[in-house]
């Protein structure tokens, strides 16, 4: 009998969904290898506007908001 282990591919990306948003050489930012579209992640909601603390932006693999939820990547 052969166990399967689930893959994990990483982040979706918020332009097109796909799971392949990886980070670059420059900190928060994150580059998408399928639609190849480049992302900052911020200190403040694009939705709600809430601010996030130095601590939390110093663990870049969390960019979801805290408040609503929403991505704290923006497109550049």
């Amino acid at each position: 009998m052969e166990i399967q282990e689930k893959v994990d591919p990483g982040p979706q990306c918020p332009s097109c969904g796909e799971p392949w948003l990886r980070t670059t050489n420059l900190p928060g930012r994150y580059r998408c290898v399928y639609c190849l579209r480049r992302w900052e992640l911020r200190s403040e909601c694009p939705d709600c506007g809430q601010h996030s603390t130095i601590a939390r932006m110093s663990d870049t693999s969390n960019l979801i908001c805290n408040n609503c939820n929403a991505s704290m990547l923006r497109a550049i």
